[in-house]
């Protein structure tokens, strides 16, 4: 493992700030860094940490709840020295902490639009692979499947390497379930885009983010093209 990669570095920071987001136990960690830091064997790094909002609340109050939570986060973090943590709240669908180190930077993202979840999230360690590289951390992470129903919409919609190299995973070992295709389902229904777009996307090649956003994530070797052919086939 190659302790000089940007990646690397980036995983270190997340690591040390996965305890500062579990003191707020409105948050469950999914996505990425749920998949391939918790769940998984660390089959990939991943660099930022998206957070759900637990609470069934109305927007309007959610939306304040998740800003003053995420205000204590920054807080938090703020006290730390050499890390600086700058809350973005411009975008009402979309707040974020960009957090800095001296070597790396990550960003905590959480939407209030899309709140609670299927399923009761469940407090999880990393991996051992992870706690022995990295460190110890633990988190609330949100079920299976709320997990890899989001990760399957989040691929249909965007088609991002990162997202298909997690769908890739599932298929190649448990499957999709009857419970993750209605996640799946459920977080499509949800998605502010109209289903048959979600459905039926514009595949966009892969080449230019594979190379500019993922390579180098994944500790086997993935070449591009044999990777497109084994989505295909």
């Amino acid at each position: 493992m190659d302790k000089d990669s940007p990646y690397y570095k980036q995983v270190s920071l997340l690591i040390r700030m996965l305890p500062v987001v579990a003191t707020e136990t409105v948050f469950a960690l999914k996505g990425g860094t749920a998949i391939n830091l918790f769940v998984r064997d660390f089959p990939r790094l991943s660099v930022d940490i998206d957070l759900a909002y637990l609470p069934l609340e109305p927007r309007d109050e959610a939306l304040i709840n998740v800003r003053a939570a995420l205000q204590r986060i920054t807080d938090r973090i703020n006290t730390q020295p050499d890390i600086r943590a700058a809350f973005q709240d411009n975008k009402a669908d979309e707040l974020r902490i960009v957090v800095s180190s001296p070597v790396a930077t990550i960003k905590i993202e959480v939407s209030p639009v899309a709140r609670g979840t299927l399923h009761s999230a469940e407090i999880m360690p990393v991996q051992e692979s992870v706690e022995d590289e990295f460190g110890y951390a633990e988190i609330q992470v949100v079920s299976l499947p709320d997990l890899y129903g989001g990760k399957l919409c989040a691929a249909m919609d965007r088609q991002h390497p990162r997202d298909l190299f997690d769908v890739r995973m599932l298929l190649g070992s448990e499957g999709i379930s009857r419970e993750i295709l209605v996640g799946f389902l459920t977080y499509t229904l949800s998605h502010p885009r109209p289903i048959n777009e979600v459905m039926s996307p514009n595949w966009q090649p892969l080449n230019e983010k594979f190379q500019a956003e993922f390579d180098g994530m994944t500790f086997e070797k993935v070449e591009c093209e044999d990777w497109v052919s084994g989505l295909n086939g």
